[in-house]
């Protein structure tokens, strides 16, 4: 027997065990998953205390790039539109949260939402403009968007174009801000915020919205003779991808406490945003839950560890580590496993 039947064999084991478990059993089951994560705060801090910033603030990123893993997947693994442009919703969530607390000083438990929205708002503009386009010409069009964006909001003044926003120090760590000075509060915050996203993207994967989703994706042609308004669809996948990416990019500016054009609105961002996605498995519900604990830890490890007198070897173990996933799991790690493609 080869070596890729015997993986597959394991693979299939797996899987077949799993389905194998009760619906009750396999809520017990990530039941226990999320109470031993939160347990991750007081194990830290107990056995690794010298450590403890950097794991905490790792987990806390593994949450953040969870949710924008989400809202790519959303509309570029489930709707198979591949945006090159979700920066510009991740942006203007940080930066609308960041304008209402820093300028008019509304909080941002009210600031998140509003930031939510208006990075929806913004989401569908950008839909309603490009999704007469199709496959490479979309994905250009995102990016020229994002190439703007970033233009725009590096000279314009009323955000204090390259500067940035930076939140009132002496606003820092009230409950009416939002901000805490231990990292915990944020990894539990950022984490009920992950979880409740994947429990929607479950919820999503599994209803009439999501099907027609992947029909769309599947064979836009075919789904729109079957009777399927593929334009509509479209958009409502937008719509829901941007308010999870408007929302992380609030969530972020809230964790950073400062913000600025290259930080939002990169070109790297939008890379960083569809790698959590690729790597765990476009179309799938654990696809940027797996992506993300394996993309920020070797990122920020990488970044850490190997910079100083080794400036740029960070990157490439970074690169080796992403070449390999792309040989041997070019579909994603968990699309093998579910049987969405990729060899």
């Amino acid at each position: 027997m080869s070596e890729a039947e015997t993986e597959t064999g394991a693979l299939e084991s797996v899987k077949n065990r799993y389905a194998g478990l009760k619906t009750t059993q396999k809520w017990l089951l990530w039941t226990a998953v999320v109470v031993v994560v939160a347990l991750i705060p007081m194990f830290v801090s107990v056995f690794i205390p010298s450590n403890s910033l950097f794991v905490m603030n790792t987990f806390i990123y593994v949450f953040l790039f969870m949710m924008m893993g989400h809202g790519w997947n959303v509309v570029g693994g489930y709707a198979g539109q591949i945006s090159l442009g979700h920066a510009v919703m991740f942006g203007t969530g940080a930066y609308t949260t960041a304008v209402l607390f820093a300028f008019y000083g509304v909080t941002p438990f009210v600031g998140i939402v509003i930031a939510a929205i208006v990075a929806t708002a913004v989401g569908l503009g950008l839909g309603a403009v490009t999704f007469s386009l199709r496959y490479h010409y979309f994905a250009m069009a995102t990016l020229a968007a994002a190439l703007i964006a970033k233009t725009v909001v590096t000279r314009w003044d009323y955000v204090n174009g390259a500067s940035g926003i930076e939140y009132p120090l002496a606003e820092i760590g009230s409950f009416w801000s939002l901000t805490f000075a231990d990292k915990a509060p944020y990894f539990y915050l950022t984490g009920l915020l992950a979880l409740g996203t994947t429990l929607f993207i479950y919820q999503l994967d599994r209803s009439k919205l999501g099907t027609y989703l992947k029909a769309v994706n599947m064979d836009q042609e075919l789904a729109e003779n079957a009777g399927l308004k593929a334009w509509w669809y479209k958009m409502y996948a937008m719509g829901i991808s941007s308010f999870i990416t408007g929302l992380a990019g609030a969530m972020y500016a809230q964790y950073i406490l400062y913000i600025d054009p290259l930080s939002t609105l990169r070109v790297l961002r939008n890379i960083d945003i569809i790698m959590v996605a690729i790597i765990g498995g476009v179309g799938t519900v654990l696809g940027p839950v797996a992506g993300a604990l394996i993309f920020i830890p070797v990122r920020e490890i990488t970044r850490t560890y190997l910079s100083g007198t080794a400036t740029g070897l960070g990157w490439v173990v970074f690169g080796l580590v992403l070449l390999l996933i792309s040989l041997y799991r070019p579909g994603g790690l968990l699309n093998k496993f579910t049987g969405r493609g990729g060899d």
